[in-house]
C-alpha cells in the first residue's frame, strides 16, 4: 500500500487575521520612528532658531558699543627698556605728561624738574650754601615721536631744551663773547634730531645728539654719572651740532653705534673752526653683565695755537648681581674739564666758546680710575658709594681722588627723593670740583678750589613727567 504525504492545510480565516496581526505589528513600529524622527527635528528646529535668536542679540549689542578709538591718550606707562640697569620687576614706569598713540604712530611730551639744596665747605674754609638745579638730570622740556612706516621701517625725532628750575632761565644761556648760535642761545640746546629706522638694520640719526659718553651715564656708577661721581667732576662731552649717527640692532648681545659731528656743525660761524668729532661705542651684554668701551677723537680745527687732537677714552663694566649692581670705569683723556671751569666737556663739551687746541690743558692727559656700587634696600629705597681717583699723567701735583655716598627713594613713580655725601680732594695744583647733571650757578674758584679738599652735602628732589 503506497503512503500518502499529508500537506498542512491552514485555515483560510486564520491564515487572514494572522496575516493582518503582522502588517498592523509592522505599521505600529514605523509610526513610532516617524514619532520619534519628528520630536527630534522640532527639537534641533529650537536649538537653531535659539542660536540664532543669540546671534542676533551679539550683533546688535556690538552694534550699539562704541567703537575702538583709534587715538589712544596717555596709555598706561611702559617699564623702561633694557638701556636700564636692573630687571623689569625693579624699574619703576614713569607716566609721561602726554603721550598719544595710534597703530601707526606715538607723540610725547615729557621732561623733569630736579631741584636741590647744597652745603658746600672748602678746606680753605669758604662755604657755599644754594638751592641748584640739576644734580640727577638737568630739568627739561622734550618732544618725542615715532612713525611706523611697515615692514620694520620707521621714524623718529626728539626736540628737547634745557632750563634752570630755580630761576626759570633756559640751560643755553646767550654768550656775547661767542659767535654763532650762541649769541642767542639754542631753543633745543639738549637735543634736535631726527632719523630713520629699522628693526633690521639699526638708526640713522642726523641733527644736535647726546654724546654716546654722556648717554651711558647708568651704567658707570651708581649716581648714573652725575653728583657725586668722581667721572663727572673731571668733565664728560656732552653732545655736538651737526652730529650724524649709526645705532646697530643688538646681535648677540653686542652693539656698535657711531657718530661724525661735521666741522663747523652750527656751533661757531668763524673761519678757524673746522672740528670734527668722531665717536664708537661698542658694548656686550650677556646676562647681568655688561661690558663696553665708548670714546671720541676731536681733530683741531685750523690754526688751533696748539694742534692737539682732543680723546676721551672709556672702559666701563657692571654686573647686577640681584639685589645690586657693581660698576668700574677707567677713562684716559686730555679733555681735562674739571682743570678749567668744572663745568665738564668744555674742550669739546656743548660750550663751544672754547676752540679745540687753543688751550695748553690739551697736552696733558688724565688718567681717572673708579669703582662703585649699589644695594637695593627694597623695591623703592637704594643705597650707593663709590671711590675714584684723577691721575695727571704729566704732573702729580694736579691729581685728586674723590668719593662719595647717596640715598634714593622712589617715593611716587614720577618722584624720587635724594641725599648725597661727597668730596673731591685735590692735590696741590688741582683744581677739581663737584658737578652735577647741570653745572653749579655757585662754586668754589681760585684759591678756594685750586689744591683744596671740597665737601659737599646735598639733599633734593626729581619730578618726572
Amino acid at each position: 500500500m503506497t503512503p500518502r504525504t499529508v500537506l498542512f492545510r491552514v485555515n483560510p480565516i486564520a491564515a487572514a487575521l494572522i496575516s493582518a496581526g503582522l502588517l498592523a505589528a509592522t505599521s505600529g513600529a514605523r509610526a513610532d520612528q516617524l514619532s520619534d524622527l519628528e520630536a527630534a527635528v522640532q527639537k534641533l528646529q529650537a536649538q537653531v532658531a535659539e542660536l540664532k535668536a543669540q546671534r542676533a542679540a551679539d550683533e546688535q549689542k556690538a552694534a550699539a558699543a562704541p567703537a575702538a578709538p583709534a587715538l589712544i591718550v596717555n596709555p598706561p606707562p611702559a617699564v623702561p627698556a633694557a638701556t636700564d640697569i636692573g630687571t623689569a620687576s625693579q624699574l619703576v614706569p614713569v607716566p609721561r605728561l602726554l603721550q598719544l598713540k595710534t597703530a601707526s604712530s606715538s607723540f610725547m611730551v615729557y621732561g623733569d624738574v630736579d631741584i636741590y639744596g647744597n652745603h658746600m665747605r672748602s678746606s680753605s674754609g669758604a662755604k657755599i650754601n644754594a638751592l641748584q638745579d640739576g644734580a640727577l638730570l638737568r630739568s627739561r622740556l622734550g618732544f618725542a615721536g615715532t612713525k611706523d612706516f611697515g615692514s620694520g621701517y620707521g621714524a623718529a625725532f626728539t626736540l628737547e631744551t634745557g632750563f634752570n628750575a630755580t630761576n626759570g632761565t633756559q640751560a643755553d644761556q646767550p654768550n656775547a663773547n661767542a659767535t654763532g648760535l650762541t649769541t642767542s642761545g639754542r631753543l633745543f640746546d639738549r637735543q634736535a634730531w631726527a632719523g630713520l629706522t629699522s628693526t633690521t638694520y639699526g638708526e640713522f640719526r642726523v641733527g644736535r645728539q647726546n654724546t654716546d659718553i654722556q648717554s651711558q651715564g647708568n651704567y658707570i656708577d651708581y649716581t648714573e654719572r652725575n653728583l657725586g661721581s668722581v667721572v663727572n667732576s673731571f668733565g664728560v662731552p656732552s653732545r655736538y651740532d651737526g652730529d650724524i649717527a649709526y645705532i646697530s640692532p643688538r646681535i648677540a648681545g653686542v652693539q656698535v653705534v657711531a657718530h661724525y659731528a661735521i666741522g663747523g656743525g652750527g656751533q661757531q660761524n668763524t673761519s678757524t673752526f673746522n672740528q670734527g668729532v668722531m665717536q664708537f661705542r661698542a658694548d656686550y651684554v650677556t646676562g647681568p653683565i655688561r661690558v663696553a668701551y665708548s670714546g671720541l677723537v676731536a681733530k683741531a680745527p685750523n690754526g688751533a695755537a696748539h694742534g692737539n687732537e682732543i680723546f676721551y677714552h672709556s672702559v666701563y663694566a657692571n654686573y647686577d648681581w640681584g639685589q645690586g649692581t657693581v660698576y668700574a670705569a677707567f677713562v684716559h683723556s686730555n679733555n681735562g674739564g674739571g682743570a678749567l671751569n668744572n663745568t665738564g666737556g668744555n674742550e669739546i663739551g656743548n660750550i663751544p666758546t672754547v676752540v679745540n687746541g687753543a688751550n695748553a690743558t690739551g697736552n696733558t692727559a688724565y688718567d681717572i680710575y673708579q669703582v662703585s656700587a649699589d644695594y637695593r634696600m627694597t623695591s623703592t629705597l637704594r643705597l650707593g658709594g663709590l671711590y675714584g681717583k684723577i691721575k695727571d699723567t704729566v704732573n702729580s701735583s694736579g691729581s685728586a681722588s674723590g668719593w662719595s655716598v647717596g640715598a634714593f627713594w622712589q617715593a611716587f613713580s614720577n618722584v624720587t627723593l635724594y641725599s648725597l655725601l661727597d668730596q673731591i680732594d685735590n692735590n696741590s695744583t688741582g683744581a677739581f670740583g663737584l658737578a652735577g647733571s647741570a653745572g653749579l650757578t655757585k662754586n668754589f674758584s681760585g684759591a678756594n678750589l685750586v689744591g683744596q679738599r671740597i665737601t659737599g652735602m646735598q639733599v633734593g628732589g626729581l619730578l618726572r613727567f
